[in-house]
């Protein structure tokens, strides 16, 4: 969701954005759906699939933006590159979440803030994300002295399976000599997405092996069958083999959508709105949840009492785009003044013009 990677105006970027604003948008309609219609994971709906393409997708493409061929890793750009990510990433975080915990929206009390500790985490995956950066920041400039860089490919790859066996396994989490308040602080309970963060790392240091997976029609096609079967027997996998579902669900939906958007990237007016949603992200992500409607909650319970996952799927679609195109109006009068910009939403224009 970091709007700073679509800096270059190639094809490659174009598809990325235009795939990052499909992935913004199944975020809002899980939130639609789970907060103001109630749907749960147990309820017939097309939210779980949902789910397994929204958040790895983008801490993968962050990844592979992050990786940089030929930086000379110093105390100074770390300090640097972590100050550019505290302004871009952290900062509006922060303004969001203060307005939120004090004007946030609530219906009959029902509200998606707990008024504890785990709200501090509210908005989990850009507070994760900047995390990850500053890890895998940190983690560059500690090996910077190893030439060898499939030692350094093995290392990073070691590091983002290690994060997801102590953060997303959760009999191996719940054993860390860790106190639950400070996992709660410092949102240790997700860390494992560290790993996909490295894939994108990897993808983007082994291009060329990335590239020919992606274009390889056997592999896609194992992809397909793989995530088809997994989630048609999703109940029992999940009951009994859950973190190779979650895992497995994960890394083929993060193959399957790239692909798709690779070799079928959206054309004409789709193309522009995709790729202009696409380069707002994280504007959109901050600010819809003011317009999420908590108040259709009771309107809407027929389809948690009754299961319709065709209708309910077109409604949280219709109600999404209109919250999206709020965010986006609210986006562009924030980003009227350079200053305003700067102040809520990191954005650091009026730096760069004095440099």
């Amino acid at each position: 969701m970091d709007n700073s990677i679509s800096t270059s105006h190639s094809q490659r970027v174009d598809y990325i954005d235009a795939l990052k604003g499909f992935l913004i948008l199944s975020v809002v309609m899980c939130h639609v759906a789970g907060f103001c219609i109630g749907i749960q994971d147990d309820t017939p709906s097309f939210l779980p699939i949902l789910f397994e393409f929204r958040n790895p997708p983008f801490f993968f493409i962050s990844g592979y933006f992050a990786y940089k061929i030929g930086t000379n890793w110093n105390a100074h750009i770390l300090i640097e590159a972590i100050k550019k990510k505290s302004i871009a990433i952290a900062w509006p975080t922060f303004v969001f979440l203060l307005a939120l915990l004090h004007v946030h929206p609530s219906h009959n009390g029902h509200s998606f803030l707990h008024d504890d500790l785990r709200d501090l985490w509210f908005h989990w995956f850009t507070l994760s994300l900047f995390v990850f950066f500053c890890f895998y920041y940190i983690a560059v400039y500690c090996l910077r002295f190893i030439k060898n860089e499939n030692v350094k490919s093995a290392i990073f790859l070691t590091i983002g399976l290690a994060s997801y066996l102590l953060f997303s396994v959760q009999s191996v989490y719940n054993r860390l000599p860790i106190a639950s308040s400070t996992k709660d602080v410092l949102g240790m309970t997700y860390w494992g997405f560290f790993l996909f963060f490295i894939l994108g790392v990897l993808a983007k240091k082994h291009a060329h092996l990335w590239h020919s997976l992606l274009e390889n029609k056997y592999c896609i096609a194992i992809c397909i069958l793989l995530f088809f079967l997994f989630n048609l027997y999703s109940r029992p996998l999940q009951e009994k083999h859950f973190n190779l579902f979650r895992l497995t669900t994960y890394l083929t939906g993060i193959v399957l959508v790239i692909s798709f958007f690779k070799n079928h990237p959206p054309q004409g007016l789709l193309k522009r709105i995709s790729v202009f949603t696409g380069r707002r992200t994280l504007d959109i992500y901050l600010i819809h949840y003011f317009f999420l409607p908590l108040g259709l909650y009771d309107c809407l319970s027929l389809f948690r009492e009754t299961p319709m996952p065709i209708i309910e799927f077109f409604v949280t679609l219709s109600i999404s785009l209109v919250i999206i195109a709020l965010s986006l109006l609210t986006s562009y009068i924030i980003r009227l003044s350079p200053l305003t910009a700067l102040l809520i939403l990191g954005d650091n224009r009026i730096q760069n013009k004095k440099t």
